[in-house]
């Protein structure tokens, strides 16, 4: 690999989606959990979307603000579940 390659992998790959490559095992968590029918599998997703909301100011995504409605809605179902970690 030649440096000119590893630069733009690193500058123009990696740099500006650091923080959506770090909440990606998040999500394969939650959905793993989710499909385990796991009641802590709804909070590994709402980690997973609070990425998202941290990346709409920094790269002034502001529609990622959307993103609100997908944590109510996870958060919703997480309740809904109950305690028994299977779902009603």
């Amino acid at each position: 690999m030649s440096i000119a390659f590893l630069t733009w992998l690193v500058r123009d790959v990696i740099g500006p989606s650091w923080l959506s490559l770090l909440s990606a095992p998040f999500v394969l968590a939650g959905y793993w959990l989710l499909g385990r029918k796991r009641r802590e599998g709804w909070w590994f997703v709402i980690a997973s979307q609070a990425a998202l909301l941290a990346i709409a100011p920094v790269d002034r995504q502001y529609g990622l603000a959307v993103v609100l409605v997908l944590v109510w809605q996870a958060f919703q179902n997480w309740r809904r579940w109950g305690w028994a970690g299977v779902p009603a």
